[in-house]
């Protein structure tokens, strides 16, 4: 991979992930700030199954929501990723967010804009919805996520080579444990947490002005935002002659291999978003499973079906180490 090709994959990531969603979200707002001044003060934002408006709100907190979300979320998946493109890391997470960050600043303006735009000079906002208008902006959103996916150049993630695990000598009946801690990058608990008061943004219309039920699913929604993000903020990694364990502070999500299952275990140079496309409990192509709270070392450990799983932690050579001769003491490995 050239350096030529890195820079256009960062030029181009850029374009698409946050200024085309920039001028996308601005250009949206200025019609929608046109339009209020032809809909009632109060106008309907969401609707029901049936199309019959249920949840309403002041005309100028749909451009407000707009440039919130349209700009907020592109710019939030553009701070996750930015970090990693400047040490020269890319790969198919980073074309994929670009992608995502454009089709939401569409689906956003453009639903904001048709919905104002169906209400213009009535005198009450109980309009029904269009039976197209919601899959017609859902089309346009995927096909700008598309055009971006296209624009962005195809590079994929090559991973950096790391130092070699430490021989760690154990004997059979020896009981030796490894235990480490490992807290969330600062750039990854700013962006979750970006992304929750984005989320709670986003249902707080529903949650007080559309119907009972629902609220209650906005409320889940945020309920399980919430959840997402306190149980990534802190997991202990355990190793011992039951293998490895990697257990959120908050006692769940639990992730276990059994040192049975293991094959080899190695030290590796760990991209969040180059290979797993965020941080937390991830899961990515071809098995592979990751505990990835931040850049840099981590433990690798390949299971005997073929799957992977990756955990970033400090003293990963010892880590690997242990693991390697837990291994090799189990009994179906003795009798190999």
């Amino acid at each position: 991979m050239t350096a030529d090709t890195l820079n256009i994959a960062r030029r181009r990531f850029t374009l698409i992930a946050l200024v085309v969603p920039a001028v996308v979200t601005v250009a949206a707002a200025a019609a929608q700030l046109l339009l209020v001044a032809r809909v009632p003060s109060t106008v309907a934002t969401h609707w029901g199954w049936s199309g019959a408006p249920d949840g309403f709100a002041p005309a100028w907190t749909v451009p407000l929501a707009t440039v919130l979300i349209g700009i907020g979320m592109p710019v939030a998946l553009f701070a996750a990723s930015v970090g990693g493109l400047r040490r020269g890391d890319h790969g198919t997470a980073y074309r994929l967010l670009g992608a995502v960050a454009l089709g939401v600043a569409v689906l956003v303006g453009a639903l904001g804009t048709a919905t104002l735009g169906i209400q213009i000079d009535r005198t009450d906002p109980a309009v029904t919805l269009p039976v197209l208008l919601i899959p017609t902006v859902l089309l346009a959103a995927v096909a700008a996520g598309l055009i971006g996916w296209a624009i962005q150049p195809h590079v994929p993630w090559r991973p950096t080579p790391a130092g070699a695990a430490i021989d760690v000598p154990v004997r059979a009946g020896e009981r030796v444990v490894w235990l480490q801690g490992v807290t969330l990058a600062r750039a990854g608990a700013v962006v979750l947490w970006i992304a929750f008061g984005i989320g709670c943004l986003a249902v707080l219309p529903v949650l007080f002005l559309g119907d009972l039920v629902s609220a209650v699913i906005a409320g889940i929604v945020v309920v399980v935002l919430f959840v997402v993000v306190a149980t990534t903020l802190r997991f202990h990694v355990r190793v011992d002659p039951e293998g490895l364990t990697a257990v959120s502070a908050a006692g769940w999500p639990r992730v276990h291999v059994p040192s049975a299952d293991i094959v080899s275990a190695e030290v590796v140079e760990v991209s969040p978003m180059g290979e797993f496309g965020g941080w937390g409990i991830r899961w990515a192509s071809g098995g592979r499973q990751g505990v990835v709270l931040r850049t840099g070392e981590g433990v690798l450990v390949r299971r005997r079906d073929g799957r992977t799983l990756t955990v970033t932690v400090d003293d990963a050579a010892t880590a690997a180490g242990l693991l390697t001769a837990y291994a090799a003491l189990t009994p179906e490995r003795r009798t190999d």
